[in-house]
């Protein structure tokens, strides 16, 4: 039976060598992160954990991809806005990138910083934050 439900353990998944599509490229989506919440009984404590796989570890591919996805989005909103605030950047493009995934604020940085250091992007030397 055809369900629109994510796939259990008991689900089996076979190869169809018959299948043609008239695309020439199929699409994949990202793995999208997952908001899980433990509670330890014993200390009385909750935790919540953000996960995209099952073992709790993004793929190396996908980490890539995204880096890349980042990257983009940051050098494409600079080129339209030439001087931005730090705060704002962020903002936008996780704005710009909430339909794929959501980035966390420190992987946006890294991400700025990396461009900085490859001379894409500078920061003004009046205001450190631009």
């Amino acid at each position: 039976a055809l369900s629109l439900q994510s796939p259990s353990d008991e689900d089996t998944f076979t190869f169809n060598a018959d299948y043609s599509s008239k695309l020439k490229r199929v699409r994949i989506p990202l793995v999208k992160e997952t908001m899980v919440t433990k509670s330890n009984d014993e200390a009385g404590t909750i935790s919540t954990v953000t996960t995209a796989a099952a073992d709790g570890s993004i793929p190396l591919p996908v980490e890539e991809d995204r880096r890349h996805l980042v990257e983009a989005a940051v050098v494409r909103i600079m080129k339209a806005r030439k001087a931005l605030h730090h705060n704002d950047l962020i903002a936008e493009v996780t704005r710009q990138l909430s339909v794929r995934f959501t980035p966390a604020p420190q992987f946006i940085k890294k991400r700025i910083e990396s461009l900085i250091e490859r001379e894409y992007l500078e920061r003004s030397l009046e205001d450190h934050r631009v």
